[in-house]
């Protein structure tokens, strides 16, 4: 169709191109809202997706944690039933190895007993103050064995530095708290260790001096105590480290732990194998429970964002047909600016008027009244 021809064109070329643009205006809109739709049911799908790997993720999750829960709880109260068991075996075990150990000691600690009955009597008969029959005594002036050489070197150490230092600082905060030569602290302590061999000396001459066969015997009777406690400490000893617990009859604590034991591994093995089948087989059938409940929206709604999409392409591949029809037919002709529906309708009134009886006549008078 020539450029003049369609200048020459009635109102009837305008009422197709006007058609034509409504006709494309109503399928932009049209395409529009599918598009939008499909955005919305792209959307519903993406949260049905979701939902459905949600729901299965948790109702797994919390079903093996049930699983688990109930069995570590069984297993907790096992642990507590041993410990409680345990502990009253090894309470019935101390108390019968405490018995063992004062049977098998009875004929020592009675010796011993005699011992310091017949050392007090020997102290009495002699008229010897009971200060001689003490541990103190002998330790300070009639030391016998290493414990108590140990002992009498660490009480030189407190009388002769110790006592001397406390009272030097006693009298550094009171009586000299002004200040004094340091010599005076000195001669003070000097002084001190002097009075306190002087009165070692008075009661070293009269309470050994004078006594020393009586302390002597004294001496001979603690001795045969000290051998009695090695004694009584080395079966102690024994009993204690002996791994033997046959003589204490505590079978029946021991079958019961041994129950204990064997119900502890019946119920750590039935978890593991409770966990392996919920694994390999439940795990499935819940899987297959939840998603043929929530698949079947599923797939209605893929089937239609697929039918959605189908309409898409062919109202887009239609659109396209349509405008390069009004390209071809009306804008290379017309010009783009009077291919609207609202001028083409101005230009077909102009005609329907009777003012131009062509287009190219209607455009002339719609340019004029511009």
């Amino acid at each position: 169709m020539g450029t003049e021809n369609v200048f020459q064109e009635n109102q009837e070329y305008l009422i197709k191109a006007r058609e034509l643009v409504t006709a494309i205006d109503d399928m932009e809109d049209e395409l529009d809202q599918a598009k939008a739709l499909q955005k919305r049911t792209s959307r519903s799908l993406s949260q049905e997706e979701k939902g459905l790997a949600d729901e299965v993720g948790s109702t797994l999750k919390n079903r093996k944690i049930e699983i688990e829960d109930g069995y570590d709880a069984r297993l907790a109260e096992n642990g507590a039933n041993i410990r409680k068991l345990q502990s009253k075996k090894d309470k019935k075990k101390t108390e019968r190895m405490g018995n063992r150990i004062e049977s098998e000691t009875a004929a020592l600690n009675e010796d011993n007993r005699q011992l310091r009955l017949e050392a007090k009597e020997l102290f009495k008969q002699n008229h010897v103050s009971a200060f001689c029959n003490s541990g103190f005594f002998y330790c300070m002036f009639a030391p016998s064995g290493a414990g108590e050489i140990i002992r009498l070197i660490l009480l030189i150490i407190l009388f002769c530095l110790g006592i001397p230092a406390l009272v030097s600082v006693t009298l550094s905060y009171t009586v000299f708290a002004d200040g004094v030569d340091k010599l005076v602290y000195v001669v003070i302590g000097l002084s001190i260790i002097i009075f306190e061999f002087i009165v070692y000396f008075i009661v070293f001459n009269m309470a050994k001096v004078r006594n020393l066969d009586v302390v002597r015997e004294g001496r001979q009777i603690r001795n045969k105590v000290r051998a009695n406690d090695r004694q009584i400490r080395a079966i102690r000893n024994s009993i204690t480290r002996d791994k033997d617990e046959s003589v204490y009859n505590l079978e029946k604590y021991d079958d019961r732990l041994k129950e204990l034991e064997e119900e502890r591994e019946d119920i750590s093995n039935r978890k593991i194998e409770a966990i392996k089948v919920f694994e390999n087989e439940t795990k499935q059938v819940i899987v297959a429970e939840i998603t043929s409940r929530r698949q079947p929206k599923i797939d209605s709604l893929k089937e239609e964002l697929k039918s959605l999409e189908e309409k898409i392409n062919a109202m887009e591949s239609k659109l396209a047909d349509m405008r390069s029809h009004l390209t071809d037919s009306y804008v290379t002709f017309l010009g783009k600016d009077l291919c609207t529906e609202e001028k083409l309708t101005d230009l077909i009134s102009i005609m329907e008027e009777g003012t131009a009886s062509t287009v190219s006549g209607a455009i002339e008078v719609y340019k004029g009244e511009d």
